[in-house]
Parts: structure tokens; sequence; C-alpha cells
């Protein structure tokens, strides 16, 4: 699907919900994006055994994805002024600029704020001037450069209601420099499909919806090794007739609330764990992918070369078979 087929589609879902600006998108712009994780939102780039590399983009374009979800540690490069490191803000420019100039769309977001997720109220001034800065440092970017405000809050602090405000504060402060660019927001729970229920998006207009998804968890996270003795465990292979029609019912609830709220959807993150066999994890994510496109949803694969890979580093290749899994009809 290309960006006029895209633009086109908004029609068909204009009636799935209550009625909304019509500056809010029927359908999320990227379609099959690709996380470019444990580089830029790790304490430094390189931190946890992977730098963005421009060939990088170039095997992303090929392959079939349409865009790539930029994670960026922010608050971790912010000087005693409180200023972004102009160093760091200038290499999250070149990356998106790469992405941008092979017509990829770039999802950039606010990951990894520890600080914030454990004290909201503490941290929201600082958080909104993060967000002016970001704002004012990609106001000139083309639309193919979008936002994601933060990456899953979760905790008791993060009630629905606290969450919806603070999105709508920092809503305002990028509209300051930025008046159109779309935003993306998620849910609190870790952006659970589940947290929908309790999570009601800021009045605005141009923005739409992202929640994540790594279930069963036992599953996508078993054995893993930052985990440690806390690693789950999952005795059997994934994939009964039970096991897909959970995933199944999950990505319709999440497409269902979208449709009665009016709001473009997407899985912003899914993905298993590389200890789990590679036949597992292109099963599994074959469902999500599957669900997703026959929901209407786009999908954007936790990550590219971290702890959950697409990419073959040995090879210099997307794995044949996440590959597949992701694109093979």
């Amino acid at each position: 699907m290309n960006r006029r087929e895209i633009i086109a589609g908004a029609a068909a879902l204009a009636a799935c919900g209550p009625a909304r600006s019509q500056a809010t998108p029927a359908l999320f712009p990227m379609r099959r994006g690709v996380n470019l994780g444990n580089a830029l939102e790790a304490p430094n780039e390189g931190d946890w055994g992977y730098r963005i590399e421009g060939a990088h983009l170039i095997a992303i374009k090929q392959a079939g994805f349409d865009g790539v979800r930029l994670p960026v540690r922010w608050d971790n490069h912010i000087n005693a002024d409180g200023r972004i490191d102009p160093n760091f803000l200038y290499r999250v420019q070149e990356v998106a600029s790469w992405a941008i100039d092979l017509d990829l769309y770039v999802q950039l977001n606010v990951h990894h704020y520890a600080a914030l997720i454990e004290n909201p109220a503490r941290e929201q001034a600082r958080f909104l001037d993060l967000w002016r800065q970001i704002g004012e440092g990609f106001a000139s970017a083309p639309p193919a450069l979008f936002f994601e405000l933060l990456n899953e809050p979760n905790g008791p602090q993060w009630t629905g209601a606290r969450l919806s405000d603070l999105q709508g504060a920092a809503i305002e402060v990028v509209r300051a420099s930025n008046h159109n660019r779309l935003i993306a927001l998620g849910p609190g729970n870790w952006q659970n499909i589940d947290a929908l229920r309790d999570w009601r998006p800021p009045e605005a207009e141009n923005i739409a919806v992202s929640v994540h998804y790594y279930e069963p968890h036992a599953f996508t996270h078993q054995n893993a090794e930052w985990l440690g003795a806390d690693a789950p465990r999952f005795d059997r292979d994934w994939g009964t007739g039970e096991d897909r029609t959970a995933v199944r019912g999950h990505i319709e609830q999440a497409a269902a609330w979208g449709a009665r709220f009016g709001y473009a959807m997407q899985l912003g993150e899914f993905g298993v764990n590389r200890a789990v066999p590679i036949q597992q994890r292109a099963a599994w994510t074959r469902a999500i992918r599957e669900a997703c496109e026959a929901s209407g949803m786009a999908w954007c694969v936790w990550d590219f070369d971290g702890a959950f890979p697409v990419w073959d580093r040995a090879a210099g290749a997307i794995n044949p078979l996440m590959r597949d899994a992701l694109f093979r009809q």
C-alpha cells in the first residue's frame, strides 16, 4: 500500500466510530515497520552491542519495510543547562535523514525515561521541555517523520487520566513548532492492549494510537538472558489452535477499540527473543503480522538487531525465516 492509497482509504474507516477531525488519519501511515532498538535508547549508542549504519536502512528498505521506529533515550543526553547535547541531537537527525532519503517513514519517540515513569509529577516540566526541544529540532523534517510521545508508561502512578493529561500537555508543546505533524500515543501498563479500557487519548487533531504485544510473555521472553533467574519457561511449542485464536482475539480487540473511538491503530512492538528457536519465533511473528493485516492494523516488529532480531548479523541480511514471516503471503 502506497501513501496515496493510505490517504484514499480514509473514507472507508470514517464511519467506524464517533466522528473525529478530518486531520486525524483513518489509517496509520507506516504500515510495515521495524524498530531500530538497542541503539539510540541504550545509555550510549553501542553500549548494547548495536550501532545503526546506513547500510542497515538500505537492507530494511529492500526487505519490504516502509518505515522504522526510532527509540531514543533523550534524557541520558541532557546537558547541565537543560539542553539536549547537540552532538546527540545531530546523530538522531542523521539516522532519521538516512531513512527519509530512502522514502521510509520515521517514528521518533522518547524511550526509557525511567525518572518520568517513576515520578511523573516531579519530571513533567522536564519532559515537556524535552519535547519542546525535540519539536524544534525536527520542525523542518518532512511529514514522513512523526512523533510518539512516550514509550511504555507503567505502574500504579499512571492512571488513564494522568497519562491522558500529560499527553495533552505534551501535544500542546509539540504543536508550537509542528502544527500538523502526526503524533502517536499509547495507553499505560506497558502499552498493553488491555490498558485501552482505562484510557482515552486527549482531544487533539492528527493523533494515532500505538499498542504493544508480547503474549504469552512466558513464550516471547522464555530463557531471556537479561532476566537471569527470573526468565520464564515455556515447556511446549507455540502454535496450537488455541494459541492462534488468542492472538487473533487480542489484535481484533485493539482494532475494534480503534474503530469504536475513531483512531488509526498500530501494533508498535511485538517480537520473540533470540533464545527461542527461530522456527518458533517465525511462526509466532507470522501469526501476529497476519492478524494485524486482517484487522487493518499497522505493525512494527521489535527489533532489527537487538535481543529480538530479524537481522542475521553473521550473514549481513534479514533472516530468511523472519522475512517470510513478515512478508510472505
